[in-house]
């Protein structure tokens, strides 16, 4: 069973750390998905998006709303988490 782990306190196993290099690798198609991820989490104040990011969140809504219909679904499970006090639980 998964170590529980909060928000901003996270680590990655060894294999994701590699597994999220070798799918930047491949055509950065692991940092595309991560940026849709980093918009929903800083519209609610949990992250700061870099200049990239943003840049690359707009370039994706431009492309058929792919990034925005990506941080949709997102948001919509951030809103169903529930706040024990302190950071939420991943």
């Amino acid at each position: 069973m998964a170590e529980r782990q909060y928000l901003g306190q996270g680590t990655n196993t060894s294999w994701e750390k590699f597994w999220y290099v070798l799918g930047c690798i491949y055509f950065g198609a692991a940092y595309f998905q991560k940026v849709p991820v980093k918009k929903a989490l800083s519209e609610y104040g949990l992250v700061e998006m870099t200049g990239a990011e943003k840049f690359w969140y707009v370039v994706q809504c431009i492309f058929f709303g792919v990034g925005y219909f990506a941080k949709v679904t997102i948001k919509k499970a951030l809103s169903e988490v529930r706040n024990g006090g302190g950071y939420p639980a991943v």
